[in-house]
């Protein structure tokens, strides 16, 4: 059982450095998203007036409209953001099946069914996430009728409205990912607090299930997050022990 439970202490401590990273990276990508080419619509605006020297720009084509709205919307980033949204979910998921390994070891010596449920949870649960979470980001662009007609005629009385969706998938897989995450570790401090006598640190058990549990609840937020932060740092203790 040792060598389930030091995979395990080692899951644990890489998902700890994934919430770090993905503490970098959340930010990073939030200011990337925000990174337009507003080239098109400057140059859409300035047609309409006959610039002093330069005179009229030339009028712009309803391809060239299209073209240059496509331009504009689409985030230059989003390759860039994908590549984020990768390294950040990938050593999540590693870090959470090889800790569902140590619970699958508990299962094992303790022949208890909500460990099995934990170890499935996690590995293939939290697992899945390295897939979901990129699939959400993957970006896609749509040219709305708003879009043409800003640009064909009110570019200088009405600002260019964000157009850049990731469609119907985005919001599937980012409900999907939020339903796991809160359930698993709903689960996880569940099972942590039922199986805190047969580890050697039956407290930091304890406290380690109550805080997964508080931190799933509140989990899209800073004091959820820190919450299974410190619930992961208690585990890793216990694992510690259990792998001796």
């Amino acid at each position: 059982m040792a060598n389930e439970y030091k995979i395990a202490f080692y899951g644990t401590l890489i998902t700890l450095i994934s919430f770090i990273l993905i503490g970098i990276l959340v930010p990073a990508m939030g200011a990337l998203s925000r990174n337009y080419n507003l080239f098109g619509l400057a140059f859409a605006s300035l047609a309409q007036f006959d610039i002093p020297i330069i005179g009229p720009l030339p009028p712009l084509s309803y391809e060239n409209v299209v073209l240059m709205a496509i331009a504009d919307v689409s985030t230059s980033n989003s390759s860039l953001i994908l590549g984020l949204g990768v390294l950040g979910a990938l050593p999540f998921a590693i870090g959470s099946v090889m800790t569902g390994y140590g619970f699958y070891g508990l299962y094992k010596q303790e022949e208890s069914t909500i460990c099995l449920i934990t170890s499935l949870i996690m590995m293939i649960g939290f697992g899945a996430l390295a897939v979901i979470i990129p699939l959400a980001l993957l970006p896609s662009t749509i040219i709305s009728p708003w879009t043409y007609l800003i640009y064909g005629y009110f570019s200088v009385i009405i600002p260019i409205t964000q157009t850049v969706t990731v469609g119907m998938g985005f919001g599937i897989a980012i409900a999907l990912a939020a339903i796991i995450i809160v359930v698993g570790y709903i689960v996880l401090g569940v099972t942590m607090i039922v199986m805190r006598q047969k580890t050697p640190n039956s407290d930091q058990m304890l406290a380690a299930g109550i805080l997964s549990i508080l931190g799933g609840l509140l989990f899209f937020g800073i004091i959820g997050i820190a919450l299974v932060f410190i619930a992961y740092i208690l585990l890793a203790l216990v694992f510690k022990e259990l792998k001796k």
